[in-house]
């Protein structure tokens, strides 16, 4: 399928229409006496592809999506395969995995960034707009959760904020569950994020902690193009039992800009970068190759793959 210029969401303020029952409505029995008290400017969930709480394993394959004023594919609480597409200029997330519960792969897709987007982060949107408003900075892959296989994705060109990030603050999704969805692991179903990481630390022997590769994983993905971040990921939380933290895969990125990072982590506890590189392609840039907001982070890697950069290691590092 072909989808162009497609969905109604914008990367301004979400503005949702509002209605209210009102007791001065007469109509017939059995009908609901609601009335409009906003008319919104801004819609939630108007995209090109939306999986909304979706009852059975779907797919999203082969298809391209073409300068969506929003998101292009978006995955939310459901199970969906998203492989072998390409999504163009998105302004807000090329791939959004909306609820943290999404298990699909986003496998083999290619994005195109076309210097669309807020080019913010998420953080100033997250409270003022109760979570809801997220992943309109400009991004290829944007994920709330870790259980979805992100692999084998390639990301050119100009992205507002990053080709590929991950947003876990866990406040928004305390309360909502894996769906029972064929193909779903047996042990997530039903389950909070949080009652998982319970499991994992007090049911196992030793105990363990949930990461990116526990069920999901960042493998084989490439960037070339400009951007302020390669990499994005916050709120990643301790992960007893598992010395490696999160995985990074060979994860391979061209820098073409002058400045930016090629990885920024905020909030955030342990990873381990296991192959490919981080590559500035001008001479004599200002490009740090990994930015860290707080500091008790651990973070591995090999220094010889991160080259031509001004910074191996920035911010607190």
């Amino acid at each position: 399928a072909r989808i162009e210029e497609f969905g109604r969401t914008t990367i301004e303020l979400i503005d949702d229409t509002t209605i209210e029952e009102s007791s001065e409505l007469h109509f017939a029995e059995g009908l609901a006496h609601m009335s409009v008290v906003h008319q919104g400017t801004n819609q939630l969930a108007r995209y090109p592809f939306h999986a909304h709480h979706s009852s059975i394993e779907s797919y999203f394959q082969g298809s391209v999506i073409l300068n969506s004023p929003r998101n292009g594919c978006v995955p939310h609480n459901s199970r969906m395969h998203v492989t072998d597409n390409i999504i163009i200029g998105a302004a807000g997330s090329g791939v959004f995995l909306e609820g943290a519960v999404e298990t699909g792969p986003v496998e083999g897709n290619f994005f195109v960034g076309t210097g669309k987007g807020t080019r913010g982060g998420d953080d100033g949107r997250f409270s003022t707009q109760a979570g809801e408003d997220m992943g309109h900075g400009g991004f290829g892959v944007w994920a709330r959760g870790v259980y979805s296989k992100i692999q084998n994705n390639h990301a050119e060109g100009h992205f507002g904020r990053a080709p590929f990030a991950y947003f876990v603050h866990p406040s928004f999704v305390e309360h909502i569950r894996v769906p029972d969805v064929p193909g779903t692991p047996d042990f997530l179903v039903g389950k909070t994020r949080q009652e998982v990481a319970h499991a994992f630390a007090h049911d196992f022997d030793p105990p363990t902690s949930l990461t990116i590769q526990t069920f999901g994983a960042f493998v084989n993905n490439t960037a070339r193009g400009t951007w302020g971040i390669g990499l994005d990921v916050s709120y990643f939380g301790s992960t007893v039992g598992v010395p490696e933290g999160n995985l990074i895969e060979n994860f391979e990125l061209e820098a073409l800009a002058y400045s930016g990072s090629g990885m920024h982590t905020t909030h955030s506890s342990t990873f381990t970068l296991r192959g490919g590189s981080m590559r500035g392609a001008v001479e004599g840039n200002a490009i740090v190759g990994i930015f860290c907001n707080n500091g008790g982070l651990e973070i591995f890697y090999n220094e010889s793959d991160i080259i031509n950069v001004a910074l191996i290691r920035g911010g607190n590092c």
